[in-house]
């Protein structure tokens, strides 16, 4: 870790903290970077090599300016610690603007701590919402929108739902930062075959899962997996390190189907390239699902909605609640019949970055104006 009090006038910190944040911040901080004088700050929310330290070396990123270090915790007590770490940081390099990415507790505490010493925040990936309203991303994602200074949303139809709401904030449509790193990074991916410990002659299946839906309970895992063996294909399963634990401590290691294969997490570049070759994805997560539908890789979301819309609505994805994973083989087989022509720009079209480094620095030129009267 460098460690950076004193930064040039107008400067801008970036936080993050979780395996999706730092593939984002990539492509965010070469874009601040190259405009302002720019501090990244790691919460280390995330620590695991695979989830985290892995990433900086694959997609070039230098060492983040600051590291708190937090770990694991409940949510109080993680998003307590990043406040009380972050918050006297923020008053030495007093900064014009703080940016913070997504919806995780390193996103709720670094905004919080931010807004309190009326430091303006710009909020990329605001707007998204669930119908949930106690899921824990919910409650960060609508708090921070709601004590951010910029608004940046990933599509028109996401920034229409901001204006509904009626925030302060100024909302602007950037589209999809997560676009921006896959174009940058997909000729790095490695060749097809080149990952996969499976055998995919026949076609093969790209699985994640590591949500609270599936994860909190050993047995609707145990449904999922067996759902993802009686596909018509070869699957492999990157298991995250909480899909680990309760796999290995229910047993389900060593009665998994045959046809699943499982291995450690990937790597983002390895994680495209599966993504891409694959014959179906079949995943919770966020970032997953859409790096399939720019990829155009059919997909079925193991949940009971998705934040991001435009890919169902574009045909790329379809969204099975974990009650009736039972379906899944029927659902992956319709997915594929598809096909794979879809519209895959309703979210941005890979220039996010300097739209965001954009709206910031005129951020910046406004604070620091108020600042001289």
């Amino acid at each position: 870790m460098r460690d950076v009090d004193i930064v040039s006038a107008g400067s801008v910190v970036v936080c993050f903290g979780t395996r999706p944040q730092v593939i984002k911040a990539s492509a965010l901080l070469s874009a601040l970077r190259a405009q302002l004088p720019t501090v990244a700050i790691d919460t280390g929310q995330h620590y695991d090599y695979e989830l985290n330290a892995l990433l900086y070396q694959q997609l070039d990123i230098r060492e983040p300016d600051h590291c708190l270090e937090v770990g694991s915790g409940s949510h109080a007590v993680q998003t307590a610690s990043i406040l009380e770490r972050i918050e006297p940081l923020l008053e030495r390099l007093a900064p014009r603007a703080v940016v913070v990415i997504g919806d995780t507790n390193s996103t709720l505490g670094c905004a919080l701590a931010a807004a309190k010493l009326r430091i303006p925040v710009v909020h990329v990936e605001a707007g998204l919402r669930s119908e949930d309203a106690m899921l824990a991303e919910e409650i960060n994602r609508r708090m921070v929108d709601a004590t951010s200074a910029v608004l940046c949303a990933p599509s028109e139809r996401i920034a229409e739902r901001l204006r509904t709401e009626r925030l302060p904030g100024r909302i602007e449509v950037t589209g999809d930062i997560a676009r921006d790193v896959l174009v940058r990074n997909l000729s790095r991916a490695p060749a097809p075959g080149t990952v996969r410990a499976v055998d995919g002659s026949r076609g093969f299946a790209f699985a994640t899962l590591h949500r609270a839906e599936l994860t909190s309970d050993a047995a609707a895992l145990t449904r999922a997996i067996g759902a993802l063996g009686r596909l018509d294909m070869p699957v492999l399963l990157p298991l995250h390190p909480r899909t680990r634990k309760v796999v290995e401590n229910s047993g389900l290691d060593r009665r998994l189907p045959e046809s699943v294969q499982i291995t450690a997490p990937l790597g983002y570049l390895e994680s495209l390239s599966c993504t891409r070759d694959a014959a179906a994805v079949v995943t919770d997560s966020g970032g997953v699902q859409r790096e399939a539908y720019w990829l155009g890789t059919p997909c079925v979301t193991v949940r009971t909605e998705t934040e991001w819309a435009e890919t169902v609505s574009a045909g790329a994805n379809v969204v099975l609640p974990p009650a009736e994973v039972d379906r899944l083989p029927a659902v992956v087989r319709e997915q594929i019949a598809r096909g794979r022509n879809w519209d895959r720009d309703l979210l941005g079209d890979g220039r996010a970055a300097d739209r965001i480094t954009r709206v910031t620095a005129a951020l910046v030129a406004t604070a620091q104006t108020q600042g001289q009267r």
